[in-house]
């Protein structure tokens, strides 16, 4: 992953102009400035990744339109699969990378989903088993506990991104 992805990536999730897309990167969390950002879409647009275009806003100034271009979405497609295989959830580029495969491409999210999910429930199978009576120090009850919680939270969560619900009895059926 590179250090245009996060701007490659809002622009993917929401073609729109620069001053928006700062704000919505400042938003997630990403530390971002003004001059760093339009020197950087300049330089993606330059290099074929971002068709610019300078449009007539609503109060009559010409305001530059961001879109993908087909070089920017190979390249996107590929660096967002790569990062929902292995940044942590609460990552700001993950939710980009969401954002990214739901618009783009919803078979690759599933595809890159389904391991990290698979992870999940087997920490929390483990988690639970040391729960048991005589299986966890009563000290580290509440950590597990805590675990355990977040685990349930995470599974549910990617659950809900693949399209699919959580069943009573545990099992797992496709969302109509």
């Amino acid at each position: 992953m590179n250090d245009d992805f996060p701007i490659l990536a809002a622009v993917a999730a929401n073609p729109t102009h620069p001053y928006a897309l700062l704000e919505h990167l400042q938003a997630l969390g990403l530390h971002v400035s003004r001059s760093t950002l339009y020197r950087r879409v300049e330089a993606l647009a330059a290099q074929g990744w971002l068709d610019a275009d300078d449009i007539r806003g609503e109060s009559g100034h010409y305001r530059r339109a961001l879109t993908l271009s087909r070089e920017g979405l190979t390249r996107i497609n590929a660096e967002a699969a790569a990062i929902l295989r292995s940044e942590p959830l609460e990552s700001p580029l993950f939710s980009l990378a969401v954002a990214v495969a739901e618009r783009l491409d919803a078979r690759s999210l599933t595809a890159a989903l389904k391991p990290r999910m698979s992870v999940a429930a087997r920490q929390l199978t483990e988690e639970e088993r040391l729960l048991r009576p005589g299986g966890a120090e009563p000290w580290s009850r509440a950590a597990r506990d805590r675990r355990i919680a977040h685990l349930q939270a995470d599974i549910a969560w990617l659950q809900g991104l693949m399209g699919r619900r959580n069943v009573a009895d545990g099992a797992f059926r496709q969302s109509a």
